[in-house]
């Protein structure tokens, strides 16, 4: 293998590990918004549980 075929794969490799970080680093920031979301809408499912609780208890 001479020198300039090693010259032209290391830019190569080094990009394709940039995109796959690149991609890594979309799905965790998907994957957090996701999270955040998802403990939003448990938080506001037991605020409603606990308000239909009330109202439950106060018809009795």
């Amino acid at each position: 293998m001479s020198n300039e075929t090693k010259k032209l794969e290391i830019p190569v490799a080094e990009n394709e590990r940039n995109k796959a970080v690149e991609n890594l680093l979309s799905l965790k920031e998907y994957f957090d918004n996701q999270l955040q979301s998802d403990q939003e809408t448990y938080q506001a499912i037991a605020t409603l549980g606990d308000k239909l609780g009330v109202l439950w208890n106060t018809d009795k």
